[in-house]
């Protein structure tokens, strides 16, 4: 399953980041994953010439362009911009071999008409290459990289969390699972109807299977509840229940395995902020907040159950 998370958490990372985030985020996969990479930051009227990163041995160039989703930039304004900022470079820049436009598509594909226009322009310049870098092209760079360089790229979650998850309810739970023994308990009977809900709200079987091992381990979220005030288990399934209607909301965009991908950003935004300073910590919040997200799937406060008439 790590496979399956670190492409989860990288593809909503390029999905939420655009703009100068975009660009930071290219810098930190090229610097990891493009030998020799350099990135470039504008210079007061000079500018960057058309080059936002580059490998100087090489004369291989490259232009990042990161627009936010809902700006409805059209195809021929992409066009445009990628062959604009190629004829910069001469004019700054020299030994020119090999051009890539890295375009934030949201893994929906780069449009015909830029891979035809990059197709020609390498032909009439006579670059060795020219051509766009998608989502699914960033997506192979990052798996290439080994398990730390991953890590830190993917390690962060976005700032705004706090502005619909109580920090003294989830935060909690998720700190007392983290510094306690979390032993299945393997003696508990499974619900029956575990496997029709996973089923129903179109999760995978690898993700399904987390959730049923998991499930094991709710009894100490059980214990933790019980020694509570009887108001604060109803806070905490509040909030985990706002944290799915958040999750529909910021994850919406059109992929085969989106509840899977709901999964991992609600996962990553019950952790808090501190768990992301050291890796150890953010391991054992990731696989505490798996046992919560769990809890409450069997109880339906996330994802649907299957006799709602919503569809995931």
């Amino acid at each position: 399953m790590d496979d399956f998370f670190f492409r989860a958490f990288f593809k909503l990372k390029v999905h939420e980041s655009h703009g100068t985030a975009f660009q930071q985020l290219i810098n930190s996969l090229f610097g990891y994953g493009v030998e020799g990479f350099q990135p470039v930051a504008p210079w007061g009227n000079w500018g960057d010439g058309g080059n936002d990163g580059w490998v100087e041995a090489t004369g291989t160039y490259y232009q990042v362009y990161g627009p936010t989703p809902t700006s409805n930039i059209s195809p021929d304004a992409t066009v445009q911009k990628a062959i604009g900022d190629f004829h910069k470079l001469p004019q700054k820049w020299k030994n020119v071999n090999s051009f890539y436009f890295v375009y934030n598509d949201h893994f929906g594909g780069a449009p015909a008409k830029l891979s035809s226009a990059l197709q020609s322009l390498k032909e009439d310049q006579g670059l060795t290459e020219c051509k766009a870098l998608v989502g699914a092209d960033l997506e192979q760079i990052f798996m290439s990289l080994d398990s730390g360089q991953r890590q830190i790229i993917v390690g962060g979650i976005p700032s705004d969390s706090s502005t619909y998850i109580d920090p003294t309810s989830v935060n909690d739970i998720l700190t007392h699972l983290a510094d306690n023994d979390t032993s299945p308990d393997f003696l508990m009977s499974p619900p029956p109807d575990l496997d029709e809900k996973i089923t129903f709200n179109g999760l995978s079987e690898g993700v399904g299977n987390v959730l049923k091992m998991r499930w094991y381990q709710i009894s100490i979220i059980d214990q933790f509840l019980t020694a509570r005030d009887p108001g604060f288990a109803q806070v905490v399934a509040s909030d985990i229940s706002r944290l799915y209607e958040k999750s529909k909301e910021y994850v919406n965009f059109e992929d085969e395995r989106i509840a899977d991908l709901r999964y991992v950003w609600m996962m990553d935004h019950l952790i808090p902020d501190v768990a992301h300073k050291h890796p150890h910590s953010l391991k054992a919040y990731r696989e505490s907040a798996q046992v919560v997200l769990s809890k409450y799937f069997e109880t339906c406060d996330a994802y649907e159950h299957p006799e709602q008439s919503t569809s995931p």
